[in-house]
């Protein structure tokens, strides 16, 4: 398993990319609220998840809930063209109460559906993150989304910062969202959590282990 800087995670052996919350159709999402967001994010998404296609060599993608935000928008255009050029790959989508969009939908995309909890290779797939206290029967371990996390990091000499991160606790993964931007939610980890903060180093994106001491 590898954490990728572009907020997705690989598993070599299957070939298989691991993302979450992707949110195309935001731009639309929020043009009559008071947030306002930059044109062109959805492409700008697309053509990181291009950029990871082809420096690795995938053949399954599975996105953990929040594809689309909206029913209508130049970003599902977009999504089908992108869709269209990569026919090779199985897409999977594991579908909670945010993906509203309707089964035909989906089905026209070549996508498919995993209703709200997927086991994979004793791994399970879901959207958002479970309780601590649920017992886990049937899987090893859980990954999903959702939230969001975040962490903050003094740098030497710079200021708080507030990083997107891969948050791990002993029986789950929090994955990042994929698409920008998302007001990330602060995590505060115990001893035993591991956390991998995504920053900039040399205008390249890296992943980098966050000392808790």
């Amino acid at each position: 398993m590898t954490l990728l800087p572009l907020k997705a995670i690989y598993f070599e052996k299957h070939k298989t990319l691991l993302v979450s919350d992707i949110h195309l159709g935001k731009v639309g999402h929020f043009k009559n609220s008071p947030v306002t967001l930059p044109d062109g994010l959805a492409e700008t998404d697309m053509v990181l998840l291009d950029r990871i296609i082809k420096t690795i060599d995938v053949s399954e993608i599975f996105i953990l809930g929040d594809l689309f935000l909206r029913k209508e928008s130049y970003d599902i255009r977009l999504f089908k063209i992108w869709r269209d050029l990569h026919q090779n790959i199985d897409v999977n989508l594991v579908k909670d109460s945010t993906d509203m969009m309707s089964d035909e939908i989906y089905a026209n995309f070549e996508i498919r559906i995993h209703r709200k909890y997927y086991l994979w290779n004793k791994f399970l797939f879901t959207h958002k993150p479970l309780d601590k206290d649920v017992k886990l029967t049937g899987c090893e371990y859980v990954f999903s989304g959702y939230v969001n996390p975040g962490i903050n990091i003094n740098g030497s000499g710079r200021p708080l910062e507030n990083l997107p991160c891969y948050y791990f606790d002993e029986k789950q993964c929090i994955m990042p969202a994929f698409g920008e931007p998302n007001r990330k939610s602060l995590m505060k980890p115990s001893p035993k959590d591991r956390v991998y903060a995504i920053s900039v180093f040399e205008n390249e994106p890296v992943v980098l282990k966050v000392d808790k001491k």
